[in-house]
């Protein structure tokens, strides 16, 4: 049984349409990647999911359950002790996302306290844990200062030590290594994946790296345009993918085995404006398979792998 379930989730502000149909959902113990280009509306949708939606944004449609319950119209103190709880979420940006005026290892035993899982004085040693073991060096020291006083990727580790810590059930990571070096991020994507395989927790990861999609991931989401254009097993997606965007979007990761200086991939064109969403299929402007077919709009095809295409890639033309 899914620990999380979308469906068919709608978000917009006022009249403009940005998130358009996404259904999703992830198991426990489950690592789901959720990709795509800036504006394809994964965060969007991973905001949907945590009750953290700006005020002009409004979920029009569509239903969100945790462990089979609703959380869509969730009371906010309902949403506010399940977040730090049962949920968690690494944000994208760390530092217009810490409290400037705590010091951080305060802001990474908050939720310890909160939720009552924890003393004070618990919760401010497990929090000194926690920031050495997301590579943050001298963790008693660093316990004390303000976010000012650290780097960006120093912040970026912050924030994942306040979302681990909590052992959440659901773990949403939106772009969760960027910043840091490789030695880092390995680092924590090893934490991150020792989490869902120990404790069960259930992952759904945003990323544009599709290195990390292809260490990490148990299945996969494609999103362009605010929709799903694609889902299915990691091992099926990176083999043989069916929409000529998840097909172009692995194109432009760079290959050992191509010869030296090559030009790299880039997909033409670019993402449109939500205002200027083409009818149809959103993807048909940079589509070199587009027909007249495509000024409808494609449903997601039956099965595990899943494909929103009129001209789906067949076996053989990635």
């Amino acid at each position: 049984m899914s620990l999380l379930e979308v469906t068919d989730l709608a978000v917009a502000a006022g009249s403009l349409q940005l998130v358009d149909g996404v259904t999703l959902d992830v198991r426990p113990g489950e690592v789901v990647a959720l990709v795509g280009e800036s504006g394809s509306g994964k965060s969007l949708t991973a905001l949907s999911v945590i009750g953290l939606l700006a005020d002009s944004l409004r979920i029009t449609r569509g239903s969100i359950r945790f462990d089979g319950v609703p959380v869509h119209g969730a009371g906010g103190q309902d949403m506010a002790d399940l977040r730090g709880n049962g949920l968690a979420m690494i944000f994208q940006e760390p530092v217009s996302s810490l409290n400037p005026l705590m010091p951080i290892g305060a802001q990474v035993a908050e939720s310890l306290i909160v939720h009552g899982r924890a003393s004070a004085a618990d919760a401010a040693q497990q929090a000194v844990r926690m920031l050495g073991r997301v590579g943050i060096p001298d963790p008693e020291r660093r316990a004390h200062q303000l976010p000012a006083e650290l780097s960006g990727g120093m912040c970026q580790r912050v924030m994942i030590a306040a979302a681990l810590i909590s052992r959440p059930r659901l773990l949403i990571a939106d772009e969760p290594t960027t910043a840091l070096d490789v030695t880092i991020q390995a680092q924590i994507l090893d934490l991150i994946r020792d989490l869902a395989e120990e404790e069960g927790t259930a992952v759904l990861m945003i990323t544009h790296d599709m290195g990390i999609v292809a260490e990490m991931a148990d299945r996969v989401c494609v999103m362009y345009g605010g929709r799903v254009v694609e889902q299915g097993d990691v091992h099926d997606i990176f083999r043989q993918p069916r929409h000529p965007y998840t097909a172009m979007l692995l194109r432009t990761i760079p290959r050992l085995d191509h010869p030296p200086k090559q030009e790299l991939f880039a997909i033409p064109g670019n993402v449109p404006s939500p205002r200027n969403w083409p009818q149809g299929c959103r993807f048909k402007t940079r589509c070199d398979r587009a027909t007249a077919q495509c000024d409808a709009t494609p449903a997601l095809s039956e099965g595990a792998h899943r494909v929103a295409c009129f001209h789906p890639l067949s076996e053989g033309m990635t």
